[in-house]
C-alpha cells in the first residue's frame, strides 16, 4: 500500500559498523539517546536502535544498557521506538531486552545468509582499528559469518511477540525472504498491516539498483497486498540514494550510522540527523511530504 507521506527511520547505531570507523558514530546510552532524539527532530518518525557496551562500542543485548537510552528517547520524543532483536543463539536470548522494555516494534530478521562483513569494511573505507573485538569482527573469520535464522527460530520470536503484543517490523535481505514471511503469516495470527524492511546491498543479498527494488515490492504486494508497508534502504554510500529510489517507488524509508557513516569518500556524516536532514531535503525537494510519528503510527496501525 502506497501512503501519501514517507515515513522515515533512523538506524542510529547498528551493530556491524564500529568506533574506530567514526568519531561521530553513537556508542554510550548518552550519545545514542541525543543522536536519537536530533534524528526525530530533523524528521525521522521510527528510531530503529541497538545497544553497545559503553566501554569500548562492541554490541551487546544488555537490558540495563538498553533502557539507559529507550527511557530517555521515549520521554523526549513520540518516535516510535524499534528494537533490533538480533543477537543471541536463541529465541529468548535475542527477546530478553525487547520483552522487558516493550517497545512498539521489535525487528525479526527472516532470513540465513553469508553476512559478507568484510564487505562493509571495504564500503566503509577503514581499515585501522583500535579495540580487539574489531580486529576480530572485521578479520579473516568475517568470512565465515552466517547470520542462522531458522524457521524454528522465526517461529519462535513471533509467537513472543505476538504474546505480548509488540509489533513486528520484518527484516528481509532479499526475495526469497518474503516468501519465508509468508509461511509464518500464513500459521501465525500477525498483526495486520505487516511491517517489511528490505535491506540492500549487502553481497550476501540482493543489490540496491532499482530493478532489484521493483522486483522486491511487487513481489511484497503480490503477497500481501494492502496489508503491507514497506520500508527500503540501502548499504554504504548507496544509502540516501536508495531511500530517494524507494520514496519514488512508493516505500518508506531508512536512513542512520547504522547503514553508512560516509556522505562521500573521505567526508564522515556528523550525525544520524545530518543523514536525516539530508534525505528530507531529498524527498521534500522531490514533493513528497515526511510523515510525522503521530502520522506514521496511524499509517503503520500503531497505539498512539
Amino acid at each position: 500500500m502506497t501512503s501519501d507521506k514517507v515515513i522515515i527511520t533512523c538506524a542510529a547505531t547498528g551493530s556491524s559498523l564500529s568506533p574506530s570507523m567514526s568519531p561521530h558514530l553513537p556508542v554510550t546510552p548518552e550519545e545514542i539517546a541525543r543522536q536519537s532524539i536530533d534524528a526525530v527532530a530533523a524528521g525521522a518518525a521510527i528510531v530503529h536502535l541497538h545497544a553497545r557496551d559503553p566501554r569500548d562500542g562492541r554490541p551487546t543485548n544488555e537490558t540495563a544498557v538498553w533502557a539507559a537510552f529507550i527511557e530517555r528517547i521515549r520521554a523526549e520524543t513520540d518516535a516510535i521506538i524499534n528494537m533490533s532483536a538480533s543477537l543471541g543463539s536463541t529465541a529468548e536470548d535475542r527477546l530478553s531486552a525487547v520483552l522487558e522494555l516493550k517497545p512498539d516494534l521489535a525487528t525479526v530478521i527472516v532470513g540465513s545468509m553469508n553476512y559478507g562483513l568484510f564487505r562493509k569494511v571495504e564500503n566503509q573505507g577503514v581499515h585501522d582499528f583500535r579495540h580487539d573485538w574489531e580486529k576480530e569482527l572485521y578479520g579473516p573469520t568475517s568470512h565465515e559469518i552466517v547470520t542462522q535464522n531458522s524457521f524454528a527460530k522465526v517461529g519462535r520470536m513471533i509467537d513472543l511477540l505476538v504474546e505480548r503484543d509488540i509489533g513486528i517490523e520484518f527484516e528481509c535481505y532479499d526475495v526469497g525472504h518474503l516468501y519465508i514471511i509468508e509461511h509464518h503469516l500464513s500459521r501465525k495470527p500477525v498483526r495486520r498491516p505487516i511491517i517489511v524492511q528490505f535491506l540492500t546491498g549487502i553481497l550476501g543479498g540482493i543489490p540496491s539498483e532499482t530493478d532489484h527494488l521493483l522486483h522486491m515490492k511487487r513481489s511484497a504486494e503480490r503477497l500481501f497486498g494492502n496489508d503491507v508497508r514497506l520500508f527500503i534502504h540501502g548499504t554504504g554510500r548507496e544509502n540516501i540514494r536508495t531511500a530517494a529510489r524507494g520514496a519514488l517507488l512508493g516505500t518508506h524509508v531508512r536512513v542512520g550510522q547504522e547503514d553508512t557513516l560516509f556522505d562521500r569518500k573521505g567526508r564522515r556524516f556528523a550525525s544520524n540527523a545530518d543523514q536525516v536532514g539530508r534525505l528530507r531535503t531529498v524527498l521534500e525537494g522531490l514533493d513528497f511530504e515526511v510523515a510525522a510519528p503521530a502520522e506514521a503510527r496511524a499509517i503503520l496501525g500503531l497505539a498512539a
